[in-house]
């Protein structure tokens, strides 16, 4: 057994298998997220749902949300959510899986890619554990968004690239899979983000014959076309003004414009970037200049700390110059910190039993006990300001949570003088957030999904039953009721499905008048809204000549369930 532990194949099938093991552990189980988020959860569920029960071609070639036209972004995800369904049932586990299984690729191609950019598996291992262990990665693994499927394309084609450029003619394939993914998950972002990273490496390294065996291979471009070209055909066939929309207004509109209402401060990335990459992010400093190849860096030698640090950069500044962001775009530039720690990371850790951290790695230990101490300091201030959460549901972990951070704090300052706090510091801190997480996630979710509430009305619903929105449309209406409502106010993101629908005049109503018509109707309706709509909904109907009488029949965090029929 000592002779296989010291074989180079076999000490890479463990290191190999312990990142599949953490992967596991962390973004498989479904710890206090039993139902599904709104809005982005529930809506991308809500997608694949609908494209199971159509049973029809042409709804997987041009998806449904609340059974109208969703042209937002392409299919590949909603494919992927529909085939979990059709496997093991239309429930929140299922949806889950998909981006787990993801986040789960995406550390292993990464171990894969960090192993060939340094040419040590230790590194690899090193850069995987840093990705899976980062806040947002670990977040958004456990998280339905398209983001973590188009993470793994931009990780398979700079891998790709990375093999082409060692002569693994294969890597030329993967790496149009790769672009060919990412176009599938968020169209021209997609391949454009991966020809990025490799592009602007390749023309400040010189690497001319690896861009021209990348971009000027017809193989190339042949299997991305014969991946992607089918759907935009089909698409373009099926739907009158496709091509027009899909390409210009969601494609081209979201990257130059704020029409999609997603814009931050151009400083917004500056702050969310080292939050998301927490717990290393006090490490970072130290790896990258320990690793930085100074007047050097154009060597063939620093090409690989190159390649890192333009993929980073050129990611950062592209979506700092975009005038649309959110907080899941900084994914893709995690894998690239995570390399750049991972290198120097791996070579601490193979230091002899003992050693002494040095001063600048002692800074940065310093620091991650700091922001311990400050973490448990936001704990009570959150915990004092939110209004979601109440002192008796969380009352202990008020107390708990920032005692446990402050004692957490002080012994990783007792530790900063050893060479292997540089991994295990870290670690005790990650831990120990995901822990306090997961005590909060349960009171947060009560705000976050309308799972509690409308889950159990789909067993009192018939048939000839209405299930409306007021002032919002939340997408988790439709996946636990199984059915379609009609959205009154606000229908934003549905509004190009709602002009192309011939019903629309049935299930999309203008405010509290619709609604009240719909209500006063010989059907039962049941609608949802936030409790301060519903409040004033419900004084407006009792204010009509004749009155209508509206009946609560649950409140669940900020919503109320409300019907023209009493409970009962």
């Amino acid at each position: 057994m000592i002779n296989l532990l010291q074989n180079p194949d076999w000490q890479r099938r463990l290191l190999f298998l312990l990142l599949v093991a953490v992967c596991l552990v962390l973004f498989f189980p479904q710890v206090g997220m039993h139902y599904l988020w709104e809005s982005d959860e529930a809506r991308y569920a809500e997608l694949g749902r609908e494209m199971l029960e159509s049973g029809s071609f042409s709804h997987w070639i041009i998806p449904r949300l609340n059974y109208v036209i969703y042209l937002e972004k392409p299919p590949l995800y909603y494919w992927l959510t529909a085939l979990s369904f059709a496997a093991f049932g239309v429930n929140e586990i299922a949806a889950r899986l998909v981006p787990a299984v993801f986040g789960t690729l995406s550390v292993l191609i990464l171990f894969a890619l960090g192993r060939g950019l340094w040419d040590d598996d230790r590194a690899g291992f090193w850069s995987g554990l840093v990705l899976a262990t980062s806040l947002m990665f670990l977040a958004l693994s456990r998280v339905i968004l398209v983001d973590m499927v188009l993470c793994c394309g931009i990780l398979l084609a700079v891998w790709g690239a990375w093999s082409l450029r060692a002569g693994r003619q294969w890597g030329l394939y993967a790496f149009w899979v790769g672009c060919a993914i990412g176009f599938l998950t968020k169209g021209v972002l997609g391949p454009g983000l991966a020809a990025m990273a490799v592009v602007l490496f390749g023309l400040l390294a010189g690497e001319w014959l690896l861009l021209r065996r990348l971009l000027w291979d017809w193989r190339g471009w042949a299997l991305f076309l014969l991946l992607c070209l089918p759907w935009v055909v089909a698409a373009a066939i099926l739907q009158k003004g496709f091509i027009t929309y899909f390409f210009w207004d969601e494609q081209v509109g979201r990257l130059l414009t704020t029409q999609h209402q997603r814009f931050e401060p151009w400083w917004y990335y500056f702050l969310l970037v080292p939050g998301a990459f927490l717990p290393w992010t006090m490490l970072l400093p130290w790896c990258v200049g320990r690793t930085f190849p100074r007047a050097q860096w154009r060597q063939p030698e620093a090409r690989s700390w190159l390649m890192s640090a333009v993929w980073f950069v050129g990611f950062f500044v592209f979506f700092t110059v975009s005038r649309s962001k959110m907080l899941h775009y900084a994914l893709p530039m995690l894998p690239p910190l995570a390399l750049l720690v991972g290198r120097p990371l791996s070579g601490v850790m193979s230091w002899p039993k003992g050693a002494t951290a040095p001063a600048g790695l002692r800074a940065s230990i310093t620091a991650l006990a700091t922001l311990c101490l400050l973490l448990g300091l936001g704990l009570v201030v959150f915990a004092g300001v939110s209004r979601n959460l109440q002192f008796q549901e969380v009352g202990a972990l008020v107390f708990l949570g920032p005692l446990a951070l402050a004692l957490l704090g002080l012994g990783v300052y007792a530790v900063r003088s050893h060479a292997w706090a540089a991994a295990y510091a870290p670690l005790a801190v990650f831990l120990c957030l995901i822990l306090t997480a997961a005590q909060l996630l349960p009171e947060v979710e009560k705000s976050r999904s309308l799972g509690p509430m409308i889950a159990p009305l789909a067993q009192e619903l018939k048939p000839d039953d209405l299930l409306a929105t007021l002032g919002d449309y939340w997408h988790g209406t439709a996946f636990y009721a199984r059915r379609r409502v009609v959205v009154a106010d606000n229908w934003g993101e549905l509004d190009f499905g709602r002009r192309l629908d011939p019903g629309r005049a049935k299930w999309f109503l203008n405010g509290n008048q619709g609604l009240m018509k719909l209500m006063s109707g010989p059907q039962r309706v049941f609608a949802v809204a936030e409790t301060p709509r519903w409040e004033r909904f419900h004084a407006l109907a009792q204010k009509r000549k004749q009155a209508l009488p509206l009946f609560p029949w649950a409140t669940v965090g900020d919503k109320t369930l409300f019907s023209n029929r009493p409970p009962g």
